[in-house]
C-alpha cells in the first residue's frame, strides 16, 4: 500500500514509537490523525511536525473509553472522510514483580494494551470495511513473544495482541491485512531511554504499513530482523 493520500491513524502518538511514526508517515504523504491522551502540549508538537509535510489533525483518545474511542473515530470520519490505516500503537507498562502489582495495574495495562486495542479496531472496522484495501497494524512487542521477569501482566498482554492478530486475520475480508510489529527494548520513557532507536522502530512500521516485508495477513514483523 502506498500512504501517499491515505489517512493513518496512530493510537499514543504524543511520544516515543508513535510519534515517529507519525512524523515518518506524514513525510510519506499520508493525512495523519496524531492522538494523545493527556499530554496536549506534546501532541500539538507532533501535528506542528507532521505539518511541514501533509495535512495533520490532533485528537484526543482515551483507547480504556469507548466513549473517546468513538468520537476519535467520528472527528476523523468528518475531517478525512475515511481511515486507511490503523496503527494500535498505545501501550503502558509496570516493571514490578508480580506479587508487588496491585490489580489496578493489572487492569491499566490490560486495558490499554490489549481491551483498549481490541475496542479501538472494532470502532474502525465498519470504517475500513468500505475500502478497497485497508491495512492494521498492531503493536506488540518482543515480551509478546517470550515472558520476562517484573514483567508478567505487560508480557500476557503483548502475548494476546499477538493472538488476536493472528485470529483477526483469518476473519477479515481480503481487502483489510492486519500485522503484528514486535519492537525490542526501545529507547522511549517505557525504558528509560534504553535500547533501539524509536525512528529506526518507526520505519518498520511503516514499512508494515506499506507490506513491504511480503507477508500475509497475520503475521509477525520481528523489528530486530531488519535494523
Amino acid at each position: 500500500m502506498l500512504l501517499k493520500g491515505k489517512v493513518v491513524l496512530v493510537t499514543g502518538s504524543s511520544a516515543g514509537i508513535g510519534k515517529e511514526t507519525a512524523i515518518l508517515c506524514a513525510k510519506k504523504g499520508a493525512k495523519v490523525v496524531v492522538t494523545y491522551l493527556a499530554n496536549k502540549k506534546e501532541g500539538e508538537k507532533v501535528l506542528k511536525e507532521c505539518k511541514k509535510y501533509s495535512e495533520a489533525i490532533l485528537v484526543q483518545l482515551d483507547v480504556t473509553k469507548e466513549i473517546s474511542i468513538n468520537k476519535c473515530v467520528k472527528a476523523v470520519i468528518k475531517k478525512f472522510g475515511r481511515i486507511d490505516v490503523l496503527d494500535n500503537n498505545a501501550g503502558v507498562i509496570k516493571w514490578e514483580y508480580f506479587r508487588k502489582q496491585k490489580p489496578k495495574d493489572i487492569d491499566f495495562q490490560v486495558g490499554v494494551n490489549l481491551t483498549g486495542l481490541m475496542k479501538m479496531t472494532l470502532a474502525v472496522l465498519p470504517v475500513l470495511e468500505k475500502l478497497d484495501e485497508a491495512v492494521i497494524v498492531n503493536i506488540s512487542s518482543g515480551a509478546g513473544e517470550e515472558g520476562h521477569a517484573t514483567l508478567v501482566p505487560y508480557c500476557a498482554t503483548k502475548f494476546g495482541v499477538r493472538g488476536f492478530t493472528q485470529a483477526l486475520a483469518k476473519e477479515l475480508p481480503p481487502n483489510i491485512r492486519t500485522y503484528v510489529v514486535n519492537p525490542g527494548t526501545t529507547a522511549t520513557a517505557m525504558t528509560g531511554f534504553r535500547g533501539d532507536s524509536p525512528e529506526k522502530v518507526a520505519a518498520v512500521v511503516v514499512k508494515a504499513m506499506e507490506e513491504g516485508y511480503g507477508k500475509s495477513s497475520g503475521s509477525d514483523v520481528d523489528v530486530w530482523d531488519y535494523l
